[in-house]
């Protein structure tokens, strides 16, 4: 095989890790943000709860206040209510304390819906603080190993990015050059010849030029992708075996002719 496809093929795999671990690196800022958004969301759920706690709380507290400030003005009004000389002043003043309890009793039943919401949010902020124990455990393991895998993918490419340079010295410069413009346009340089056909626009090769191929002893592009065309040999090996046509029997002369 021509030294030079040899090198290419190894080079269009070089080329594609590269591509593939660059791609995984790049888009690992992008994972651990989706990570973080999750525990966020965790975050936010049990700030909510704890807001609705601390906002029940200084509701109770303010309602306890009123119903203080109210039972103040219905001690205020009895004792008034000794010292009235007419039957219209007791009216009123009995009118103000029935209100003054009135609004008690409103108060009360917020208070108790309070507390009723207070349990069902401190229900919800429990519930918020275990999973986001759980999920920051889970989601810092995630983190690390998403790095770890990062790491391990600069390796490679560091290892793969030798191998390629490496494998460019090793081809003929107008050959790299042809390989380097078709894979910046087309994403590969290479392609195999299949079934009379280039395998990556599926043009129908010419008998010559598909036997061209099939040496590998030469550099044959492709006259419709121009990527540079090369043939597996075990292919042929794969393909089914023809038996040869058998001849047909002279018909033997009448006897006696």
């Amino acid at each position: 095989m021509n030294p030079d496809i040899t090198n290419l093929k190894q080079l269009q795999e070089a080329d594609r890790e590269i591509s593939r671990l660059s791609q995984e690196i790049a888009a690992l800022p992008r994972r651990v943000a989706l990570i973080e958004a999750k525990l966020a969301e965790s975050q936010a759920r049990k700030e909510k709860a704890q807001a609705g706690i601390k906002a029940a709380d200084a509701a109770r507290r303010k309602l306890e206040s009123q119903i203080q400030d109210l039972q103040q003005k219905i001690s205020r009004y009895r004792d008034q209510m000794l010292g009235v000389k007419t039957n219209q002043e007791y009216k009123a003043l009995t009118h103000e304390v029935d209100f003054a309890q009135q609004q008690i009793g409103e108060a009360e039943d917020k208070i108790l819906e309070s507390m009723i919401a207070a349990d069902s949010l401190d229900k919800e902020l429990k519930t918020a603080e275990s999973e986001l124990k759980a999920e920051t455990a889970a989601i810092e393991k995630e983190k690390v190993e998403a790095r770890s895998c990062a790491e391990e993918d600069e390796k490679l490419l560091a290892e793969w990015k030798a191998k390629r340079d490496g494998l460019r010295h090793s081809i003929s410069p107008d050959t790299l050059r042809h390989y380097d413009r078709v894979l910046k346009l087309r994403g590969t340089g290479l392609a195999e010849a299949v079934d009379h056909k280039c395998s990556a626009c599926q043009l129908m090769l010419r008998p010559q030029v598909y036997n061209d191929v099939r040496t590998n002893q030469q550099i044959v592009i492709c006259d419709s992708c121009h990527r540079i065309l090369w043939y597996d040999p075990s292919r042929d090996a794969e393909a089914p075996r023809q038996e040869p046509a058998v001849p047909a029997e002279t018909a033997s002369p009448p006897a006696g002719q």
